[in-house]
């Protein structure tokens, strides 16, 4: 039996340190959520465990009987997760001008593709942040589309002078490392939005053809009449994912420049929506209810000139929830995930407001389909902290431990990431733990009570097994 529980150990370990929830594994393997189930507290088959080993590359049947799960793995032996439809990573452009202060054009250009991309329901594409990890850096297209799962890789670069701009695009087949398709564009500078489109109709095209002609694809942004407001919203939208306070304030000061710029920008006001409402969640504005009140109202006004525009839908959905409105949260953030459905911060928000509606099986879905959306960035914890709240929610403590862990020391200024840590550390009989995290907690914000937090979780349905494991942790009333 002593085998059959390291059997299961080292599964669950490869779990986490992937980023795979059961119900992916499942999928991926093809043996069916019940059988890994019972994989996971050491029931199995040795056909179960020839297909997982072939899988998974961990040597679980040695012939000596030892489960050696950190066995060395040959390179190029472990198999990528690659995505089941046709899948892409748009690689950050190059800035080829010299000069930094145009490095916002390319970035922009870079997130714009992606957005485009995205809106195709065929088409898995990589998360703008996970893509951005290999900015600046030398890469290979082979490795990168091996660590990102995918099948093609986009690239390209960007050169300014004066009023004209330069841009590159080249798509690769990163199994052959061959080049699909090469374009340059040479145009005036207000000219990069039907560049834009140009090149997102020429990529669709090379990776599905037969698909093309029946999606009728053009990417149908609405551009803003000013490219100084573009900019503003590109650049913030830059600040805002470093995922810091002040940098949180000088995003909402470009955004609202943009607005003035062009009131009806739509994009402008979801993204001081989303601006506001993170900073209400990273305790970085003291008044939560005035800072949630306005994160709606951004939202709303994103809406009534652009309600197709995803973020306007997750920060209304993300508010509804807040508030206790379930029902109208899912509504909002599944539209999300129609317009948009490769929006991994769209995903976490739908599973985290499932999770809080009780719906905990589709909520581990959600999350976990974040985290391979964009797995070479959590947005500082937040994916794996959601993902892991989801599998405490679901009662599934020792798979949460690994995801929360691993969300506090991304984010080590974030109370909250502590507290959901703490609430699974006692469930599982962690106290030693758990009281270290209290006083590293406490010592970051408000001392932890839990008469707070389940007025906190009153509205959600996890409250009670939060508050649960947070009594057992030792947390004072």
């Amino acid at each position: 039996m002593e085998d059959r529980k390291q059997v299961a150990s080292a599964l669950k370990d490869y779990l986490a340190r992937e980023r795979i929830s059961r119900e992916q594994f499942a999928f991926k393997t093809k043996l069916g959520k019940s059988t890994i189930d019972k994989l996971l507290i050491g029931l199995y088959s040795d056909r179960t465990l020839s297909i997982v080993e072939n899988h998974t590359k961990l040597a679980l049947r040695p012939a000596n009987g030892a489960v050696q799960e950190d066995a060395p793995v040959p390179a190029g032996a472990r198999e990528p997760a690659v995505a089941d439809r046709p899948s892409i990573a748009v690689l950050p452009f190059t800035n080829m001008s010299g000069d930094p202060d145009q490095e916002f054009v390319a970035d922009g250009i870079t997130e714009d593709i992606i957005t485009a991309l995205a809106r195709l329901r065929w088409l898995f594409v990589i998360a703008r942040n996970s893509s951005f990890v290999y900015k600046g850096r030398a890469t290979d297209v082979r490795q990168v589309a091996q660590d990102l799962g995918v099948r093609y890789v986009l690239e390209g670069s960007v050169r300014t002078a004066g009023q004209r701009i330069r841009i590159t695009g080249q798509l690769i087949d990163a199994e052959t490392a061959k080049h699909i398709w090469a374009e340059r564009y040479d145009r005036d500078m207000q000219d990069i939005f039907a560049v834009q489109d140009d090149i997102t109709e020429r990529v669709v095209a090379a990776v599905e053809p037969h698909l093309y002609a029946e999606e009728g694809f053009r990417a149908s942004n609405k551009p803003p009449e000013s490219i100084d407001a573009w900019g503003l919203v590109v650049r913030a939208w830059g600040l805002i994912n470093r995922v810091d306070g002040r940098l949180n304030g000088e995003a909402q000061r470009l955004l609202r420049r943009a607005i003035e710029m062009e009131p009806r920008y739509a994009r402008a006001h979801a993204l001081l929506g989303w601006a506001v409402w993170w900073a209400v969640y990273c305790y970085w504005d003291p008044d939560r209810h005035e800072g949630y009140r306005q994160a709606a109202e951004h939202a709303q006004n994103a809406l009534s000139f652009d309600a197709s525009d995803p973020w306007a839908r997750m920060v209304s959905g993300l508010c509804f929830s807040t508030v206790g409105r379930h029902d109208r949260a899912l509504v909002e953030l599944r539209t999300a995930l129609d317009l948009n459905p490769s929006f991994a911060l769209g995903h976490t928000a739908l599973g985290w407001a499932l999770l809080r509606a009780g719906q905990y099986d589709d909520a581990v879905e959600e999350t976990g389909r974040a985290l391979r959306m964009s797995p070479r960035d959590s947005f500082s914890g937040f994916y794996t902290s959601m993902h892991g709240l989801a599998l405490l929610g679901a009662e599934r403590f020792e798979e949460a431990l690994p995801y929360l862990r691993a969300s506090v020391a991304a984010f080590t200024e974030y109370s909250g990431h502590y507290n959901t840590l703490i609430s699974c550390c006692g469930h599982l009989g962690l106290i030693e733990e758990a009281q270290e995290f209290i006083r590293i907690r406490n010592s970051v914000g408000p001392p932890l009570r839990l008469r707070v937090i389940r007025e906190n979780l009153s509205k959600f349905a996890h409250g009670a097994v939060f508050v649960e494991g947070l009594r057992k942790a030792g947390v004072p009333e």
